[in-house]
């Protein structure tokens, strides 16, 4: 049996990865792994849950646990593997490829950096460290074309979003479920899925959503909390003075999806949500609020005008982002109103998020044709 070591730092990728698994039972999967991955029977050698983290001085606090992680999944490598495969996770994933190449293991990089947006620096390193890079936007053909030779390849299969995007409940059922009654609109708060983003946005998203309760008191708010952070947001939500639920685990198998296609509106922490949301089409704004040094580093190193997927996706703004300084509560009401009362602009928004998003996001299948790649790239078949 083939053995694959495999590499995710957070939750979307580790949505990816376990859909990939699945797919491929005839191999023997390893890694750092998050709860997807787990449950379609990769071993683990360290979970996301002590890697997610976002900008350059949240990463400080966890530097010797993910120091310690590297160590031991470059001890893993040395004992012997046939494939490194690595999901996005730049700042760790491209040293494990450096690893990797010096020990002749194969290496495919699936979903690689938003090179486009920020970081152009790494394309050299990707492609001297990567053999088999899988494209998910048309666009990174353009990029890596050139840099194609005998050692590197890229290869486009589409976004992978689209299949995983599921829903099981009926519109009545996901209510009945939350007890949520028929005359109330569900309005989804989204605050992220790692910690220190839900300890920095749900407040906000909080105080926005009693601004818009006094204006709109139809409005009834969920949250998707996965079991990682349910407890951190149960604890944020007490007391509070609005009417909100937790769609959970335990009650839907998909409770971000659920919350998606059920939500009239909904304020998003910008990250693969928002693009997740676009495939639902139900309006939404984005936000995001990182550290002071963080932000303004950020703001050097961006090339783009937006930072949220749907944006960059379409060429435009066709949803409201409110970043750092903008991401205050009454901002987040105010816009979030604008919308919900402005008919025209939210059926145009609508629009805009299946015409100039969800359309151009390819064909389902891409999970299908990654898996093949890496059957190819073990021997087990010709693609």
């Amino acid at each position: 049996m083939k053995r694959v070591f495999i590499s995710v730092g957070e939750i979307s990728a580790d949505n990816y990865a376990g859909e990939l698994i699945k797919r491929l039972p005839e191999i023997e999967w390893v890694g750092i792994t998050g709860p997807k991955m787990r449950e379609a029977g990769c071993k683990s050698i360290d979970t996301i849950e002590h890697m997610a983290v976002v900008g350059i001085t949240e990463v400080v606090p966890k530097y010797f646990q993910l120091r310690r992680t590297f160590k031991k999944s470059v001890e893993k490598l040395k004992k012997g593997v046939d494939l490194l495969v690595v999901v996005d996770y730049p700042g760790f994933n491209l040293k494990l490829l450096k690893e990797a190449k010096k020990l002749g293991i194969k290496t495919v990089y699936f979903i690689a950096p938003q090179v486009w947006a920020w970081g152009r620096g790494r394309v050299r390193k990707i492609v001297e460290y990567t053999d088999i890079l899988i494209a998910i936007w048309p666009f990174e053909l353009d990029i890596y074309k050139p840099y194609e030779s005998k050692s590197f390849k890229i290869e486009y299969v589409g976004h992978p979003i689209l299949d995983i995007i599921k829903t099981e409940e009926s519109r009545d059922s996901f209510r009945e479920k939350l007890g949520i009654h028929k005359s109330k609109k569900i309005f989804g708060l989204f605050p992220g899925s790692r910690e220190n983003e839900i300890k920095h946005l749900l407040p906000v998203m909080l105080e926005a959503s009693e601004l818009i309760s006094r204006v709109d008191k139809s409005v009834h708010f969920v949250i998707p909390a996965t079991e990682n952070v349910r407890r951190i947001i149960e604890k944020m939500i007490e007391g509070i003075r609005i009417p909100v639920s937790l769609a959970t685990k335990d009650k839907f198998n998909y409770p971000n999806y659920e919350t998606m296609n059920n939500a009239f509106f909904s304020i998003i922490t910008s990250g693969t949500a928002t693009l997740e949301a676009s495939i639902f089409t139900n309006p939404f704004v984005v936000v995001y609020k990182v550290s002071p040094v963080t932000y303004i580093l950020g703001k050097l190193l961006v090339k783009i005008p937006y930072i949220s997927l749907p944006n960059i996706v379409a060429g435009e703004e066709i949803v409201k982002e409110l970043i750092q300084n903008d991401c205050t509560p009454l901002n987040i009401a105010n816009w979030s109103l604008r919308y919900m009362l402005d008919n025209d602009l939210y059926i145009k928004t609508k629009i805009d998020l299946k015409e100039k998003v969800k359309n151009r996001l390819g064909e389902k299948g891409a999970i299908d044709r990654v898996a093949k790649i890496i059957r190819r790239e073990l021997g087990y078949e010709l693609v």
